[in-house]
């Protein structure tokens, strides 16, 4: 398991030249499938800003590695875009159940290196399961309401 304030400007290397290309700035989740779908990369001034999950090759405790530079590009829609600019970012934003209650605020992210899926969303002293994880916006973190059975 990482997690995004751990995984927080960590250098970002290529596997083809060893090189430091940048540093991961943020993640971009897509709610819908609870995963990952690339990364905004800080402290590269040759290619673009982002990654796609696809093309990270591995995420561990010191780095992460892509196959190259080439596969650093532009934001490729407009999730992406409102990421760049800082609007999407989970770290620090409030979190609302679906019933209209806040939770607290995003401490931290807890994902699957292999396949990027979101395991937990630390809340405060809370853990939120990934599963429940419904939404991310500008404003907030939307989550499902704990349901007990």
């Amino acid at each position: 398991m990482s997690s995004f304030r751990h995984a927080h400007a960590i250098p970002v290397m290529s596997k083809a030249s060893a090189e430091k290309v940048g540093q991961i700035k943020h993640f971009v989740v897509d709610a819908t499938t609870r995963k990952i779908t690339s990364a905004q990369i800080d402290g590269n001034k040759k290619h673009g800003v982002m990654v796609s999950w696809d093309d990270i090759q591995a995420v561990g405790d010191d780095a992460v590695i892509v196959e190259s530079d080439a596969v650093l590009r532009d934001a490729a829609n407009e999730t992406e875009e409102r990421a760049a600019r800082g609007e999407l970012v989970m770290l620090d934003k409030r979190v609302l159940d679906d019933q209209g209650d806040e939770l607290g605020l995003v401490q931290d992210v807890v994902f699957d290196p292999a396949t990027g899926e979101i395991e937990a969303i630390n809340v405060g002293r809370e853990i939120v399961e990934g599963d429940r994880l419904l939404g991310v916006g500008s404003y907030a973190v939307v989550v499902q309401a704990f349901r007990a059975d």
